[in-house]
């Protein structure tokens, strides 16, 4: 048996023509689906705000030539080990490093780490994407 419910709503022909112009425009294959993506975004901005658990990414861009970046960002990154799963370091150019760092734990804490890069001389760019970890994403 499937676990698809249908629902119904009332809404002005305004606002269904505007949302019909954004599932177009964004690429999904109907309604429906775009309603779940957005039902979904929604569910991991709560579970950030309401310090849920959540995973995501935090991306930097700094200036390696920066003195002491280097080492200031990796002992943040031995601070805040409990919620860093992995990081991944592209060479931008000479002067520019990129740096993708993948994190899962308590949402306070993430923002706690995000703040302390954002803190940072030298970031350029720091930008953290989150979702929430669990059933909210079914």
């Amino acid at each position: 048996m499937s676990d698809l419910v249908r629902i119904s709503m009332s809404l002005e022909n305004s606002l269904l023509e505007n949302f019909d112009e954004y599932v177009e425009n964004q690429g999904y294959p109907t309604r429906s689906e775009a309603i779940k993506a957005l039902m979904r975004q929604s569910l991991s901005e709560q579970a950030w705000t309401q310090n849920q658990l959540v995973a995501g990414s935090v991306t930097l861009v700094y200036d390696h030539h920066r003195q002491g970046i280097v080492k200031r960002l990796m002992d943040v990154q031995h601070d805040f080990g409990a919620v860093i799963v992995s990081t991944q370091h592209v060479h931008l150019d000479h002067h520019h490093c990129l740096e993708i760092i993948v994190v899962k734990g308590k949402a306070s804490l993430i923002r706690e780490l995000v703040g302390v890069f954002k803190s940072m001389k030298g970031v350029k760019h720091n930008s953290p994407v989150m979702v929430s970890v669990g059933k909210s994403l079914a």
